[in-house]
């Protein structure tokens, strides 16, 4: 996976919270073992609450940030878009006529994120990744990505990069454009689902 951006302000927010509750618990476990009498070298003593705020970080990094305690709490606005999305593209390489089954998986935690888009004739994997929050209408997935044709493949295509801008919608749906680099000159547009079934126009 690699590492996204994004305009929520979580990022700084949440580090700060996760540091406090690393010197609390770092101050509760040096209280502890003055009560059980129990001592430890002096330098395990000083890097504690560093360690407190690493095994956090990975913990909230990994799992927490999807629980929906938190995002009621309103300390994560980045959308959980971890799963498998089945749907559609079409395409102006044959003159947008024609849907292309396609499937994406998507691998995600807080911070990375990885983005594998399969058709019948070709993968592509993301290498770059914005998620924006703050946009009216609605949460969205910008991302880069190298796109590889199968061995059976048209004899035209070719390995290209391109950008993909893909919005999640009210209804679930996970839909937007593509456009492929200056190789291909091509563009369409996607529209998937996490869940069986596909989206409308």
């Amino acid at each position: 996976m690699h590492g996204y951006s994004t305009d929520s302000n979580e990022r700084r927010v949440v580090p700060l919270l996760l540091a406090l509750m690393a010197i609390a618990l770092a101050w509760m476990s040096s209280k502890f073992l003055a009560v059980m009498h129990l001592s430890i070298p002096w330098w395990l003593d000083a890097p504690s609450s560093m360690a407190f705020y690493g095994a956090l970080y990975a913990l909230f990094d990994k799992y927490l940030w999807r629980n929906s305690f938190v995002y009621n709490m309103g300390l994560v606005r980045i959308p959980n878009l971890t799963g498998r999305w089945r749907g559609y593209l079409i395409t102006s390489f044959d003159g947008h006529t024609k849907r292309h089954d396609l499937m994406i998986h998507i691998f995600q935690s807080w911070t990375q994120i990885i983005v594998f888009l399969t058709t019948a004739t070709s993968m592509s994997r993301s290498s770059a990744a914005v998620i924006q929050v703050d946009d009216p209408e609605g949460a969205a997935l910008i991302y880069q990505y190298q796109n590889q044709p199968l061995a059976d493949a048209m004899r035209t295509m070719h390995m290209h990069y391109g950008t993909a801008m893909l919005r999640v919608s009210n209804d679930g749906c996970l839909a937007g454009d593509y456009y492929a680099g200056r190789d291909r000159r091509t563009f369409g547009r996607i529209c998937c689902k996490r869940v069986k079934g596909v989206c409308s126009d």
